[in-house]
C-alpha cells in the first residue's frame, strides 16, 4: 500500500515526533513518503526506506500562499496517486482536503492539539467546512471528539508511550524539569512557571528548575526574561531526554492549553511525579488528580507554586505518585498505538 504524509515540518514538535514514529512503523509493510513544508532539520530518526520531499511556498499575500500550497499538495497527490492520505495538524489538514477534492483521494486527518485552542475565526470555520470531506479524523483527546461531532468518522487516539519504562525513584536529583519549545511559550504556560517559581525558589536554596525545549531563533517576552532566574537553567534541545528524565524529581506542564502531550506521556513512563494544569485538553484525560499526579489550577500562579511546594515537601507523595504514573503509562501503550492506526488504515482503504 502506498501512504502519502503531509506535514508542515519534522522538527522538534510533538506533531512532528508522532509522525515520525507512525511512518515508521507503517514503512515495515507499506510505501510510504512525506511531502514537508517548512525546509529545516529534521530531528527525529526517519527510517532510510522512507521517501521524503520538501517543499518551500513563499508569498507575501495570505490568498497567494494559500493557493500556491493547495496547488502544491495536489500535484503531490496526482503525482504519487496514493492509496491512502494522512495529514497532521489544522492548517495542512484543511489544505489537503481542499487539495483533494477532485481527486477523491481517501484521506485520515488528525488534530494534534485541543480544538479549544486560541485559532482565528477564519481557521474555525475553513475547519468545519472541510474536515467532513475526510475519510476518518482522529483526535487526541475524547473532549475534542465528542465537541467535533462526526462520531462515525471520528477515533481517539492517545499518543504513544514509547520510552521503556523506569520504576527506580531512588537517587533522583531536587530538579524540576518541563519540556518546552520556547517559540510554544504562551500555551505551554512558561511565564506562569517561572512566575511560579520566583515565588517560592528563595525557600529550596537545593532544588532547582531546568527548561528543555528547541530555540529555532524565537526570543522569550520581557515577561520572562526580567523574571528573577534564580537556579533556572534554560537548556535547550537534547537528543537524550529519556535518560534526562530519570534523574529528575518532579515534571511540570503549566500549559494554558494542550492535546495530548508527549512530553507528560514520557515523563510519567520514566517515574517522574507530575503536575499538570486544569487547561482545554489532555492533560484531564491523563492525569487521576492525587493518584498518578497532580492537578494545578490553569493560568493561577498561586496555585502552581502550591502544588510544586507540595511536591518538593512530601517525598513519599512524589513515590506515590510516580508509581502511580508507571502504572497509568500502560493506557498509553504503543503497540495498542499502532494497532488503532493499522484499523484506521484497513477500514480506510476497504471502502
Amino acid at each position: 500500500m502506498k501512504i502519502l504524509f503531509f506535514i508542515n515540518k519534522l522538527y522538534g514538535g510533538g506533531a512532528e515526533r508522532v509522525a515520525s514514529i507512525l511512518m515508521n512503523h507503517f514503512c515495515r509493510s507499506h510505501s510510504v513518503r512525506a511531502v514537508v513544508f517548512d525546509n529545516t532539520d529534521i530531528a527525529y530518526q526517519i527510517n532510510t526506506d522512507i521517501s521524503t520531499h520538501e517543499i518551500s511556498v513563499k508569498s507575501r499575500f495570505r490568498i497567494t500562499r494559500l493557493n500556491k500550497r493547495i496547488s502544491t499538495i495536489r500535484k503531490e497527490i496526482k503525482k504519487e496517486s496514493p492509496d491512502v492520505i494522512i495529514s497532521f495538524l489544522t492548517p495542512i489538514n484543511i489544505y489537503v482536503i481542499i487539495a483533494n477534492l477532485f481527486t477523491r483521494k481517501k484521506t485520515i486527518i488528525s488534530e494534534r492539539n485541543t480544538l479549544n485552542r486560541e485559532q482565528s475565526k477564519f481557521v474555525r470555520l475553513l475547519r468545519k467546512v472541510t474536515y467532513p470531506f475526510a475519510n476518518k479524523i482522529v483526535f487526541v483527546t475524547d473532549a475534542d471528539r465528542h465537541k467535533f461531532g462526526l462520531p462515525q468518522k471520528s477515533s481517539t487516539i492517545y499518543n504513544p508511550a514509547i520510552f521503556e519504562p523506569y520504576a527506580n525513584y531512588d537517587n533522583r536529583h531536587n530538579t524540576i524539569i518541563t519540556i518546552a519549545p520556547i517559540d510554544r511559550w504562551y500555551n505551554k504556560g512558561l511565564d506562569l512557571l517561572v512566575k511560579a517559581w520566583t515565588k517560592i525558589e528563595s525557600q529550596y536554596p537545593d532544588w532547582n528548575l531546568e527548561i528543555y525545549g528547541r530555540n529555532n531563533g524565537s526570543i522569550l517576552p520581557d515577561a520572562i526574561t526580567q523574571l528573577k532566574q534564580e537556579r533556572i537553567s534554560w537548556e535547550g534541545w537534547n537528543y537524550n531526554i529519556e535518560e534526562i528524565l530519570r534523574t529528575k524529581s518532579i515534571f511540570i506542564l503549566a500549559s494554558r492549553y494542550e492535546g495530548c502531550p508527549n512530553s507528560l506521556i514520557e515523563a510519567m513512563s520514566q517515574g517522574c511525579a507530575c503536575i499538570g494544569t486544569n487547561c482545554e485538553g489532555g492533560i484531564k484525560e491523563m492525569i487521576t488528580d492525587g493518584v498518578d499526579g497532580i492537578i494545578a489550577q490553569s493560568e493561577n500562579v498561586d496555585d502552581i507554586a502550591d502544588k510544586l511546594q507540595m511536591l518538593i515537601n512530601d517525598n513519599m507523595l512524589r513515590r506515590k505518585l510516580s508509581a502511580g504514573a508507571l502504572e497509568k503509562t500502560r493506557q498509553f501503550d504503543k503497540n495498542s498505538f499502532f494497532a488503532k492506526w493499522d484499523k484506521l488504515i484497513d477500514e480506510v482503504t476497504a471502502k
